[in-house]
């Protein structure tokens, strides 16, 4: 097992425990409006780890184009956030995360230096034509 998917049981499992309290809660119109918000965006950080992970490319599948790379790690670093938000985060990994940071900034900051000063623009950009003559 993954540690990616150690962390996402670990999700899954903190809100299983905290449904029956809220189903109850709610059922019995004790539950305050501001906890009722707070259940909601553990739902809604649980979704954005569920999501990461199916994201994430199995064994062998590891993105080759930098926009990939890039994509991947903007999906990886949502997770983060989410994982961090619900509590389920360990010191070690994130310590792991940080150095994967850094590398990736290393990464991106070798290819900004092959870029040419201006933008590329495609040869074939949609520019409006010229209205015909009278």
């Amino acid at each position: 097992m993954t540690p990616e998917t150690a962390e996402l049981l670990t999700s899954l499992g903190s809100v299983h425990h905290a449904v029956p309290a809220v189903i109850r809660e709610l059922a019995t119109g004790t539950m305050s409006p501001e906890r009722q918000r707070q259940f909601a965006g553990l739902l809604a950080e649980l979704a954005d780890v569920v999501a990461a992970h199916a994201g994430e490319p199995g064994e062998g599948e590891a993105p080759t184009a930098l926009a990939d790379r890039l994509a991947l790690s903007g999906r990886q670093l949502l997770a983060v956030s989410a994982r961090l938000r619900a509590g389920t985060m360990s010191r070690d990994r994130l310590t792991e995360v940080s150095g994967w940071l850094t590398a990736l900034g290393d990464v991106v900051g070798l290819y900004a230096e092959q870029l040419p000063d201006a933008p590329v623009l495609p040869e074939s950009a949609d520019e409006p034509e010229p209205p015909p003559e009278p």
